[in-house]
């Protein structure tokens, strides 16, 4: 294959997308999608002399698990040369969001603390990133995520073999905290040949006349004096006896920094958007409104509503009033304006005032016709005034509201009722069962009796002295509150097989996986087929505690994928016996959980297929075999 593309099928897994951005100079970026897992990644074609090297250090990154760090989870060679494949990287970088303004003390910290954080949690598996730059940050959000480990240190070793890698990282997370508070980058050499040429390369940091960078504090007004004094330490050479040492430190000394939103102080285009607020402007006076009856309001209601009487004038409705009486004998009917019915009817007719206008509420709709509005129905005879409900009130009733609605829903009652019920018939029941009992036994009511029975039966056999009493005790499953504490592990082999000798399977190897440190594995002889060449049915290594314990839980970490593994709870001299608690293909980090803990003193971790490992460089045919660097039970 020559050069790939998008729509490229790599190792018949990853299919390519589009070329990312990456300032590494030997590496090529493609968004990619992974067929067999159904999932993005992040795929990066690797050259250069120092290509190995990336690959192997990329290898031991992929046991590191962190959520603040992008995992490792392909590393390979292909046609088109060599591969790692990451998680997809978040959010923007630290670099483009200090170009668009720079960040407050309490943010740069949070960053600085949670890079140092994420780097004491890979420090602890002897792996160290060795190049912090602004690029290899990512902000997604609240969250901070470390971009590169294990990749660009390989890349760049040509430039990091002399260095402290721990100490270069917590140097590294102090100058991430200068560079977003001054936009200036006090770390690493960032013009170096591993680094691409397009890349945009932050100003350098000034220094003074002994060559330490200039101090916070003469830069940033207001700076915290504490961080003023650690950055300080961090980039003067004449104090690298009190500058911090690992990230640990860094950590010990930033903290707390507080659950804060790391972008909450940044530019807005790394903010999202707040949501616009369906009401702009401040809600309206409440307004008293006479009880709906599906009449269009008219002006004089209206007016009455919206207008707001001056001082003295009393508001709300008129006192309820009684019926109209009928009329005495002689009376002659006569045309009555809407104003002289609602004064003969004993109404108060509102006074009347000028106009006003106001100014309608942004983001309301009006509710009420403007004033002067046109009465579209002339005022019937014998009606009080319009706009006043001809319905009876209390005196101290108040306004009138709509009932409300029926809830709707179960009604609970009778289900507590009958719970209850169940509940009494069956406690008289027990009762009577205890009466009624012989003595010394005590009756279960439901399913519980039929096990109470069933182990009164087990006691009575066991008395007997019967087969039935062993099997008994057999089938209640040992426990222990002892923890798992691996004391050794030994090389284990089918029989006929020698565990000696250049045949064996380096047994001088088989105690790295129980050493606890994850950089040395235990490994095969490798063959050019998963069945051992056919000439044996597995190998594998046993585990010895301190005593006998429950376990639950068994971790396997590996440079090595696919295969077949099983989990053995058996003796070393039979490790292809005993009880198989658990079995499956193994990857860098590979965790079975039982159903049920298993009690035992040893277990054996027995390969019957061996995973696809880096192929032999004079030999590519030789590709299968395992490497194992730790075991963890718990």
């Amino acid at each position: 294959m020559g050069t790939p593309g998008p729509g490229d099928l790599l190792v018949d897994r990853y299919r390519l997308g589009s070329e990312l951005r990456t300032d590494l100079a030997a590496a090529v970026a493609w968004e990619a999608y992974d067929q067999v897992l159904g999932r993005q990644v992040r795929l990066h074609l690797v050259t250069g002399p120092w290509a190995a090297d990336a690959l192997d250090s990329a290898r031991r990154a992929a046991l590191v698990t962190e959520p603040r760090i992008t995992r490792v989870l392909d590393v390979g060679t292909a046609d088109v040369g060599s591969y790692v494949v990451t998680e997809p990287y978040p959010g923007e970088t630290l670099t483009d969001i200090v170009s668009q303004g720079l960040v407050d003390e309490a943010h740069a910290r949070a960053i600085a603390g949670e890079v140092a954080s994420a780097l004491t949690v890979a420090g602890a598996r002897g792996v160290h990133h060795t190049v912090l730059r602004p690029e290899a940050i990512r902000i997604e959000r609240d969250r901070v995520v470390v971009t590169g480990l294990g990749l660009d240190g390989g890349l760049a070793s040509g430039e990091t073999l002399n260095r402290a890698p721990a100490a270069g990282d917590a140097q590294g997370a102090l100058a991430l905290l200068y560079y977003a508070m001054t936009a200036r980058w006090p770390g690493i050499e960032l013009e170096a040949d591993w680094i691409a040429k397009d890349t945009v390369i932050p100003l350098p940091a000034r220094r003074d006349d002994d060559g330490a960078v200039l101090a916070l504090s003469s830069l940033v007004p207001h700076v915290d004096p504490m961080i003023d004094g650690l950055v300080s330490r961090a980039f003067d050479p004449s104090a690298e006896t009190n500058a911090p040492r690992t990230p640990d430190d860094v950590v010990a000394a930033l903290r707390p920094w507080g659950d804060v939103s790391v972008l909450a102080s940044l530019p807005a285009f790394v903010q999202q958007e707040p949501e616009a607020s369906e009401r702009q402007a401040p809600p309206a006076p409440p307004v008293r409104r006479p009880v709906v009856t599906g009449r269009i309001a008219r002006a004089e209601e209206a007016s009455a509503m919206s207008s707001v009487p001056p001082e003295g004038v009393p508001q709300g409705y008129p006192p309820s009033h009684q019926p109209v009486p009928p009329p005495p004998p002689g009376y002659q009917p006569q045309q009555h304006t809407a104003q002289q019915t609602a004064q003969q009817a004993g109404y108060q007719q509102p006074p009347q005032y000028a106009p006003q206008q106001y100014a309608p509420q942004q983001g309301y709709d009006q509710q009420y016709p403007p004033q002067g509005y046109e009465s579209q129905y002339p005022a019937q005879q014998g009606y009080p005034a319009p706009g006043y409900e001809q319905q009876y009130y209390d005196q101290n009733q108040g306004f009138q509201t709509q009932p409300a609605p029926k809830r709707g829903g179960v009604n609970p009652t009778p289900i507590v009722l009958g719970v209850v019920g169940v509940a009494v018939i069956a406690g008289l029941i027990w009762a009577v069962m205890a009466i009624m009992a012989p003595q010394g036994t005590t009756p279960v009511v439901g399913a519980d009796a039929t096990e109470s029975a069933a182990g009164e039966t087990g006691d009575q056999d066991g008395q007997g002295g019967g087969e039935n009493a062993g099997e008994g005790e057999q089938s209640q499953a040992p426990q222990t509150e002892a923890r798992p504490v691996i004391t050794g592990s030994t090389l284990v082999a089918p029989d006929g097989v020698p565990v000696e000798g250049e045949e064996a399977d380096h047994p001088e190897t088989a105690a790295l996986v129980s050493d606890g440190d994850p950089t040395t594995f235990w490994y095969t002889r490798t063959f050019s087929s998963p069945d051992f060449g056919g000439i044996k049915s597995g190998s594998g290594v046993a585990l010895t505690l301190q005593e006998a314990a429950s376990v639950s839980t068994i971790e396997l970490s590996t440079n090595s994928e696919g295969g077949n593994v099983q989990i053995r709870a058996t003796t070393p001299d039979d490790p292809a016996g005993g009880q198989v608690v658990a079995e499956g293909p193994v990857s860098s980090n590979t965790t079975f959980t039982l159903d049920e803990p298993v009690v035992g003193e040893t277990f054996v971790i027995w390969f019957t297929s061996l995973p696809e490992s880096t192929p032999l460089p004079d030999l590519p045919d030789l590709k299968y075999r395992v490497e194992l660097n730790e075991v963890t039970l718990s």
